[in-house]
């Protein structure tokens, strides 16, 4: 309803308020008034326009950075991995491993040893004792949990990084995760965290076998006390700027280096696991295209001996030489 901006008094139409104006006020210049839904509306539009430039603003900006890092995700670590990523991890098919096969020419096989069996009661034992900056570790977590993920469960497990000064490589931590399984056990010692600040610490047995086939070296996996790991199975800068969305999504995909480097240090494992369960389970262990795993190789018992590896295919029992050279302990 218009109102004289002079003397106040509403009128139910503008052209009434005009003559109002005229009679009572002839000197003065009539201005008609805006109306109160012009302003809000006027109000209104701005509010849309200012929100909407926001959200187009921070749009850009967020696309113009690109994919997040894993430098960048740093509040993720000591928190449970996601189910979508326990799926990737878990997810990983036959089909897709056999195609891969031994994976990546940098996948480097456990090393056969001579000792007692490793064993957690009935079951073969798989001790881990690794340490959260180790970049080496950080990649050989990822194949042990597609590995392992063949012959029971993981629960608990989280997201960590390498040390920043390590290549801050995006991997898993063992520390608070759990594992069941009717045919394997395993172990972990994560025995340092990512600042070098200690966490865990061996007992007599598993410091005893640590020192005696990797003295304070990570990461050292003995597999049933007949293989260990003396550094990781693949080169850790095969992960380097990826994230863990990055990483899982890409277990699944043969064609992808992530999954050659990773699935195919896996198969070494799976290959291994079913020699100390004797084929179990059968889900696992018939599949055909593990007896064409390479499994493990043998280092030469002195220094004279020739700078040559013997790969042992032990599921046809027959050695067959091949060139390879072992990576360095971290």
């Amino acid at each position: 309803m218009p109102k004289c901006p002079k003397c106040g008094r509403k009128f139910n139409s503008l052209q009434a308020l005009r003559s109002h104006f005229n009679a009572v006020h002839p000197n003065e210049r009539f201005v008609a008034p805006r109306s109160t839904s012009s302003r809000n509306l006027m109000l209104a539009l701005v509010i849309v326009i200012i929100v909407v430039g926001s959200v187009v603003g921070g749009l850009i900006y967020v696309s113009s950075k690109g994919p997040i890092s894993a430098t960048t995700e740093t509040g993720l670590l000591r928190s449970p991995i996601s189910f979508a990523l326990y799926q990737n991890l878990t997810g990983v098919s036959f089909s897709t491993l056999s195609a891969v096969g031994n994976g990546a020419s940098d996948v480097t096989p456990p090393t056969t040893i001579s000792s007692s069996p490793l064993v957690n009661g009935t079951k073969p034992e798989i001790l881990y004792i690794g340490a959260e900056f180790c970049p080496y570790c950080a990649a050989e977590r990822w194949s042990l949990v597609v590995a392992l993920s063949k012959f029971g469960n993981f629960s608990n497990l989280e997201y960590m990084q390498s040390a920043v000064d390590d290549g801050n490589i995006a991997t898993l931590s063992f520390l608070n995760s759990n594992y069941s399984s009717k045919y394997v056990s395993f172990v972990s010692v994560e025995n340092q965290d990512r600042n070098h600040a200690t966490l865990q610490v061996p007992n007599g047995q598993e410091e005893a076998l640590w020192q005696e086939f990797n003295p304070n070296s990570y990461p050292f996996v003995d597999i049933g006390g007949q293989y260990v790991l003396k550094t990781s199975q693949f080169t850790f800068t095969d992960l380097s700027n990826l994230n863990w969305t990055q990483i899982g999504s890409q277990l699944n995909n043969p064609s992808s280096p992530t999954a050659k480097a990773i699935d195919g240090a896996a198969n070494s494992l799976i290959s291994i696991i079913c020699n100390l369960t004797k084929q179990n389970p059968s889900s696992v262990c018939s599949q055909t295209y593990l007896s064409t795993i390479t499994v493990a190789y043998t280092m030469p018992s002195s220094a004279s001996s020739p700078p040559m590896i013997a790969i042992t295919a032990s599921w046809a029992g027959e050695t067959a030489p091949m060139m390879k050279v072992a990576k360095p302990a971290f």
